[in-house]
């Protein structure tokens, strides 16, 4: 009896063991955050438009509304935007950052279906460009490369005379016929002279 009693014995503390050992398996074997990028109290200088976090596993497919990532600022504001993105082993979701301190909350579901969650903070600190001022382009006349010319008015010769005050010759008698005209006057007048003497010696 007592033989048997010990055979019992063991062999419940043996499937007791192997129970134990399968219990404490699936928990052991759940996936975890291997990195992320910004990394845990990291400083940013650079510019950040993502979050991403990288596990041991791939999330379980299908449940993707299960996975969270919330970034706040000291204000508790979530600047996260969109949905969260998963290629392969890593989920992601972008980001509208000011300069500020910043806290990751996020949400992850393993292959075998247990969620797992948790939060690590960072500091942005990008630099702030300024626009520089734009000197207006100055507009420089340009130089003619000579004087214009200046038309002269054509001089239009005239067909009555070479010069304006010169008056134009009038049509007339011809000289000669003048001094013919002024010796037969003349002559007529002698011989009507001569006439009259005649007469009056004849009378006396």
């Amino acid at each position: 009896m007592r033989t048997g009693r010990t055979t019992a014995a063991s062999l419940a503390i043996v499937v007791g063991g192997l129970l134990a050992l399968i219990g404490v398996q699936p928990a052991s074997a759940h996936s975890a955050l291997t990195g992320s990028s910004p990394a845990d109290g990291a400083v940013i200088t650079e510019p950040l438009d993502r979050i991403d976090l990288t596990f041991s596993e791939a999330p379980l497919a299908g449940l993707d509304a299960g996975l969270r990532i919330q970034v706040t600022d000291a204000d508790g504001t979530d600047v996260s935007t969109g949905e969260v993105t998963v290629s392969g082993m890593t989920m992601g979701k972008a980001v509208d950052l000011e300069n500020g301190a910043y806290t990751v909350l996020w949400r992850y579901v393993s292959p075998d279906g247990h969620p797992i969650d948790g939060s690590y903070g960072f500091e942005y600190r990008a630099a702030v460009t300024t626009p520089s001022a734009t000197t207006p382009a100055t507009t420089v006349p340009t130089v003619p490369t000579s004087d214009p010319v200046t038309p002269t008015p054509t001089s239009t010769a005239t067909a009555t005379g070479a010069s304006d005050g010169a008056p134009d010759s009038a049509p007339g008698i011809a000289p000669g016929v003048w001094v013919a005209l002024g010796a037969g006057t003349v002559l007529a007048a002698g011989a009507v002279v001569v006439l009259l003497l005649r007469r009056t010696r004849r009378t006396s």
